[in-house]
């Protein structure tokens, strides 16, 4: 599963982000994170976290504060 995320730059937001991941006990994801002028975009990809648990934790990422999308396997939310 692979989600991307767009939001404010801030270091609390990827802390929400990786901490929703953890919730589910998964091995450190594959991360990149790419500073966009005064934003963030961030890319996880989550081996291990397919079908409804993956759109359940993509949706509380996009209730996050400071998110502004998510596109879970390329398709939006």
């Amino acid at each position: 599963m692979r989600l991307d995320i767009v939001g404010e730059a801030s270091a609390a937001l990827l802390c929400r982000l990786l901490g929703l991941a953890a919730q589910h006990d998964l091995a450190a994801p594959e991360m990149e994170v790419r500073l966009t002028g005064d934003g963030m975009a961030v890319r996880l990809d989550l081996g291990g976290l397919d079908g409804p648990p993956g759109r359940i934790v993509a949706e509380k990422m996009l209730r996050c504060i400071g998110v502004e999308a998510v596109a879970l396997d390329g398709a939006a939310l």
